[in-house]
């Protein structure tokens, strides 16, 4: 996929919105960004409604993980930084994608709380949701979450992903059990009702900028 480039001052990125840039990790990166990864999975408020979070988790568990996502051909992963501070504010991707389905899923995690409830966890979903299907060729793209988050449940349905089971008291949080909720969206539906919608509202202004 070409990455874009912004004429005004030469930054070249892979998907941009609006309000957010995902790009890729770069090796070199691996620790720095590790670091964060380690600080927002050990905060129990990130990680409340989360599945990941129940063990701490330090710098050197973190660079492995992290790598090992990174070099595994089944993820495409995107760091999320904030357009206009360029800090980074999460990461977010499609993991365990296969190729004779054509499916994937996505998963996103927000790590920043300053940037919560500002629209961002929702222009990272249709940018990746965007990708996958544009880009990659998906037919279904498919996610999971507790089933308290309620603000996760309000972006998904938002971007068109929808209910498709739920498994019961499938997570252990904050001495609760938690029911977890399967949503997707198939490509014949992102087709219909949101690929005009996504290209309009993030990709027509870079043909000018060719």
């Amino acid at each position: 996929m070409k990455k874009i480039k912004n004429k005004s001052s030469g930054q070249i990125y892979f998907l941009k919105g609006n309000n957010v840039i995902l790009d890729p990790i770069e090796d070199k990166d691996v620790p720095k960004i590790a670091g964060l990864i380690g600080k927002w999975t050990n905060d129990p408020v990130v990680t409340y409604y989360l599945f990941t979070g129940q063990r701490p988790k330090n710098k050197k568990q973190a660079a492995a993980n992290l790598r090992r996502d990174l070099e595994s051909e089944n993820n495409i992963i995107f760091l999320a930084v904030d357009k206009k501070t360029k800090k980074p504010i999460g990461y977010a991707g499609l993991y365990d994608i296969n190729l004779i389905v054509r499916k994937a899923e996505f998963r996103i995690l927000i790590g920043e709380k300053d940037f919560w409830g500002k629209g961002y966890g929702t222009e990272i979903t249709e940018l990746i949701t965007f990708y996958g299907f544009d880009r990659i060729g998906l037919n279904r793209i498919y996610l999971g979450y507790t089933s308290a988050h309620d603000r996760a449940d309000k972006t998904y349905k938002k971007v068109g992903y929808v209910y498709e089971g739920t498994r019961r008291e499938d997570l252990y949080r904050n001495s609760t059990y938690y029911d977890s909720v399967i949503m997707a969206i198939l490509r014949k539906d992102y087709y219909k009702n949101l690929y005009h919608l996504h290209v309009n509202k993030f990709f027509k202004k870079y043909e000018s900028e060719k």
